[in-house]
């Protein structure tokens, strides 16, 4: 019996209530276990190369998370994608509590995670095309932005604790305990989506036989994709790095305990991210998603900028605290930025290929969140942490502006096209 075939009665607001609660855990257990990730390379690295050595792991997930991305339309139209779903978070706790006990079993860290790179790469890249429809129909939400806007308050606190949690933990615990958190706290997920049926249906794509032929052509048959796929890709060169080398930063800050360190500061951004949705609704009154995610994005360069020159200028716990004030900010900007991406591009073509433009989407995106996060660790490691958060935060908004008039631009050329229409 396929996994769609399974039904339990449930009311929509158990059903909805149950999942959230489930995916609550998985963040938690992923902010714990990406403290005990990235702890474990940075670590490996010391003295002086930390970063380099957390930019080379965290790229090579990154990496091969994008080369599989194009499969996973195939994939759900095959398996369904809350199979898919399921599977992946079941093999993503079994292997996250593998590597925590190698790593407990006096194995090195830095060669494990490597190894397995391709596997964690690929399990993630999945999950992130299949998550935003799961999102959707597990709380019937109208749009793909507003199941993610949604879905980003109950994730951010989970976030947010599983990020000092953690932190808390791993200041006194070997840095594996934080891996087979990160498992245990997997399973309730996979567990409650095979127990409950979503609350709207699951449209499954359009199978194809060519994954990669599929993606260029997205994104040959739609200027509306091609925009936010451009966006989406400066984010990843820009701000994405931010978040994904914040050990590494905090070491640069020299404060200690480190993990605790950034583990507070990735409890800010989580706490921005809890609060993103009131600026989701607020600028969907005026403007379509896309427009919107450029601003946003824009405005997370802001942030950053701001927290480069404030560790210019100050140093010590100050300059921490001041840090951890403004990164409520940026994950407030970043978040919302996501949001109406995934929105703008759920909406660039027809409901039946949202799964393909969101694969289209996150391919090229995620070929160039590798390449940034790998200049971001040099930047950090041969400079330090101030020119990478402020050379990100420029050329964000270099970058930013005229992608952003350029869509503004396309639709007031639609509003002009349809009132002539009319």
């Amino acid at each position: 019996m396929s996994v769609e075939a399974i039904r339990a009665p449930s009311s929509p607001q158990r059903t909805s209530t149950a999942y959230m609660a489930a995916v609550g855990c998985s963040v938690a257990g992923s902010a714990a276990g990406f403290l005990g990730a990235t702890g474990t390379t940075n670590a490996a690295g010391n003295p002086g190369n930390g970063a380099v050595y957390t930019g080379i792991y965290v790229s090579a997930v990154l990496l091969t998370s994008a080369l599989v991305i194009p499969y996973a339309p195939t994939l759900s139209h095959r398996l369904g994608a809350r199979s898919l779903f399921i599977k992946c978070k079941a093999v993503t706790a079994v292997v996250w509590l593998a590597i925590g006990f190698l790593l407990l079993a006096g194995v090195p860290g830095m060669p494990v995670l490597l190894v397995l790179s391709p596997v964690l790469g690929a399990l993630s890249g999945l999950g992130a095309v299949v998550s935003p429809v799961m999102n959707k129909a597990y709380l019937a939400s109208s749009g793909m932005a507003a199941a993610f806007a949604r879905m980003a308050v109950i994730s951010g606190i989970a976030w947010g604790i599983g990020s000092l949690a953690g932190g808390l933990l791993l200041d006194v615990a070997p840095l594996g305990w934080g891996l087979i958190a990160n498992g245990v706290l997997t399973i309730p997920l996979a567990v409650i989506v095979s127990r409950f049926a979503p609350l709207a249906a699951l449209s499954d794509p359009i199978e194809r036989g060519r994954p990669w032929h599929d993606v260029w052509g997205s994104l040959r048959g739609s200027e509306a994709l091609r925009r936010v796929t451009l966006l989406a890709c400066v984010v990843s060169l820009c701000v994405a790095p931010f978040a994904l080398l914040i050990v590494p930063i905090t070491e640069d800050l020299r404060h200690q305990p480190l993990l605790v360190g950034s583990g507070l500061l990735m409890a800010a951004m989580a706490l921005g991210k809890a609060f993103s949705p009131k600026l989701v609704r607020r600028l969907s009154i005026r403007h379509a998603d896309l427009p919107s995610a450029a601003l946003t994005a824009i405005g997370a360069g802001v942030v950053l900028i701001l927290l480069g020159i404030s560790s210019v200028l100050l140093s010590g716990p100050v300059e921490l605290g001041v840090w951890i004030l403004i990164a409520v900010g940026f994950g407030v900007f970043r978040f919302a930025s996501r949001a109406f991406t995934i929105g703008a591009t759920a909406e660039s073509r027809s409901p039946e290929l949202t799964t393909s433009s969101l694969a289209s989407m996150m391919l090229i995106a995620g070929l160039f969140t590798p390449i940034g996060t790998f200049v971001w660790s040099l930047l950090i490691g041969y400079f330090s942490a101030s020119t990478a958060v402020l050379c990100g935060g420029a050329a964000m908004i270099v970058l930013g502006i005229p992608i952003l008039i350029s869509t503004q631009s396309a639709n007031s050329r639609n509003s002009a096209t349809g009132s002539a229409a009319e």
